[in-house]
């Protein structure tokens, strides 16, 4: 299935488990492996991600292992399922 970038800018990401993540603010590229690297996740300060980061004010790279589904929403596997051991305080 291909889809075009801006086609998820901005749309709201949500834990499979129904908790608001953040809004996908742009896409990380892994150029050498021609592939998505992650998204960025705007709005962090709004969503489950806020503890797992010490300034909820900036932006995250959520790697995209964590994407289980993109539709109307985004899903992504919940912090407690996967530990978020890259967003470390």
């Amino acid at each position: 299935m291909a889809i075009r970038v801006s086609d998820i800018l901005d749309k709201p990401i949500y834990t499979t488990t129904a908790v608001y993540v953040g809004k996908v603010y742009d896409v990380m590229l892994d150029l050498n492996k021609g592939v998505i690297a992650g998204l960025i996740v705007s709005d962090v300060q709004n969503g489950c991600l806020k503890d797992y980061v010490a300034d909820p004010s900036k932006k995250v790279v959520l790697p995209f292992n964590l994407i289980t589904a993109i539709g109307n929403i985004i899903l992504v596997k919940p912090p407690a399922e996967t530990g978020y051991g890259f967003l470390k305080k």
